[in-house]
């Protein structure tokens, strides 16, 4: 009775281990990518609209402004996601070429962001902005594995 007790609490505690939430994140990461491709630009600029109205409380003539922004941006996203599959195809100077044209925008968008949104609205953009981008890095430095001073 006792082995029997024993193997069964060993058979809970593999399954336990053996099922690893970061992969069903990362699964969940990637249906919700998938969901999102299948969006329209409109919807995109949509969400992304009431979610930068939550996270900012903006107002109702910001809320037009940066819809529009955003639409124009969603549909850039849809034709740079189209041209993807040619990517492999491309030359140095065009990759860099597209690089460019990408940086490009970013920084027209700040522009744009600083003309629409107050200081304090503007701050908190950029840092939220700053995380998306700096996810990985921001990641491996809180562990110490980091890029090491040499």
């Amino acid at each position: 009775m006792k082995n029997l007790i024993m193997i069964v609490v060993l058979l809970f505690g593999f399954s336990v281990v053996a099922q690893n939430p970061k992969m069903e994140k990362r699964q969940n990461k990637k249906e919700m990518h998938q969901k999102m491709k299948d969006m329209t630009p409109e919807q995109v600029a949509a969400l992304r609209t009431k979610q930068m109205t939550l996270q900012l409380d903006l107002t109702e003539a910001q809320q037009i402004q940066i819809e529009k922004l955003e639409l124009e941006r969603a549909k850039n996203r849809k034709t740079r996601f189209e041209s993807k599959k040619e990517r492999a195809e491309l030359t140095a100077d065009e990759m860099a070429a597209k690089k460019m044209a990408m940086l490009d925008e970013q920084i027209e968008m700040k522009k744009q962001m600083k003309s629409i949104l107050t200081e304090t609205q503007f701050q908190k953009w950029e840092k939220s902005v700053q995380n998306k981008r700096g996810h990985g890095k921001r990641k491996h430095a809180d562990k110490g594995n980091g890029p090491r001073n040499n």
